[in-house]
């Protein structure tokens, strides 16, 4: 059976009666007027209460502009008991312009603001840079392509930028960085980073990197490669590096076996004395049986920090782990591969609000499913009204 939220007791302490009047104090102050681009002399609505309702929307379940519309159809009486107002509901047009017209800069000020204690703790984390196409708006001639910096530890989206496509990942790197102190972290990046200037940028913001390995790098891959073929051809005797088998997997009928190896004495190897602090090469050996027949791939990686196999195996494993907390999150309970809406920024905002309230809720209510506390928000106005005050009042 599954665990009923009443019996939570983080779901009893966010249900429990807070100063309206503080909450709606809080509320107006968080959104600088400066930001709103709209001629203020023609709109009905402030700009903080617009973006109140669309966070209000996504924290209960609404993934399209016709959601939040119904939405505020059916909770416009209830956000004005909450503010202490008394608005009419917004129409579809209304919040269409605004999530349509409002550069994504006032949006990613948000990110940053609501969880800006957030970075003072990501010394010894895992930070992945990965990037993900919204399948539902593109095509040959228009691409819409997110990078995302995200804390594996916490499972938050730290920053986002849109690319024109997948090569254009690196960069957007400063963009992703330069706000957020990443001092003392991991940064974890597939091998399209893996180019000398990018390994110094993240040395220089004072991180260390973790970077797949493939043939683009050329030699470099093929001594890699050569040096693990040979050392596991005389079964790793007197071969100074270290290995980590972990338990295998077993699911579906499948059967996994990894084994990671990693070389911290890099005498071997030219790219030692070019590349940036260059400390350790990584082989994944994964193998795998399906119905008898059996299949083996080998990985390779580089980083600027010496760690066992052991924490290699935790990174490295971390990093594709992106795929379930945060991209088959997005799709399956925010419905992001659905989406269709692609006019002005529209595709932008939509995907930061998503983010924003996944942050909200991975940090309000942590362990929390995501699709259940959605359901909390939407039934439950006590819930939701604790999960704005943890977020807004200070």
């Amino acid at each position: 059976m599954p665990k009923r939220p009443t019996k939570d007791p983080k779901f009893s302490e966010l249900n429990q009666d807070i100063d309206l009047e503080q909450l709606a104090s809080s509320i107006k102050g968080a959104f600088p007027d400066t930001d709103d681009p709209r001629q203020l002399s023609k709109t009905r609505y402030p700009f903080w209460f617009l973006i109140l309702l669309l966070l209000c929307g996504y924290l209960s379940g609404a993934n399209t502009v016709s959601d939040l519309t119904i939405y505020a159809e059916f909770h416009i009486g209830w956000i004005n008991q909450l503010i202490g107002q008394s608005f009419s509901a917004p129409s579809y047009n209304t919040l269409w312009w605004i999530l349509a017209r409002l550069p994504p800069s006032v949006f990613k000020q948000l990110l940053k603001r609501w969880f800006a204690s957030i970075p003072q703790q990501l010394r010894d984390q895992l930070l992945i840079i990965d990037g993900k196409r919204l399948k539902g708006i593109s095509s040959d001639g228009n691409v819409v392509h997110l990078v995302e910096l995200f804390a594996e530890e916490q499972k938050l989206v730290l920053a986002q930028e849109k690319v024109p496509d997948k090569s254009s990942e690196p960069k957007v790197i400063d963009a992703l960085l330069k706000d957020i102190d990443v001092n003392g972290a991991l940064i974890s990046a597939d091998a399209l980073f893996a180019n000398m200037a990018i390994a110094q940028k993240f040395l220089d913001y004072g991180a260390d990197y973790l970077i797949g390995l493939k043939g683009n790098q050329g030699n470099f891959h093929a001594e890699a490669k050569n040096f693990f073929d040979q050392a596991r051809g005389v079964a790793y005797e007197e071969v100074d590096a270290e290995r980590y088998i972990p338990s295998p997997e077993k699911e579906h009928g499948r059967i996994e076996q990894r084994s990671i190896c990693v070389c911290t004495a890099l005498d071997w190897l030219p790219q030692a004395q070019t590349w940036p602090k260059l400390k350790a090469v990584i082989e994944v050996l994964s193998e795998r049986t399906v119905k008898g027949k059996k299949t083996s791939e080998s990985r390779y990686y580089f980083s600027s920090r010496k760690a066992s196999a052991k924490e290699f195996a935790g990174w490295i494993r971390g990093h594709w782990s992106i795929e379930n907390p945060l991209h088959w999150v997005l799709d399956v309970i925010f419905k992001e591969d659905e989406a269709q809406a692609k006019t002005g920024f529209i595709d932008e905002n939509m995907a930061l609000f998503r983010r924003l309230s996944m942050n909200i809720i991975k940090t309000v209510h942590p362990g929390q499913g995501l699709a259940l506390a959605r359901k909390c928000c939407a039934y439950a106005p006590k819930y939701l009204r604790g999960v704005l005050g943890k977020i807004f009042v200070r």
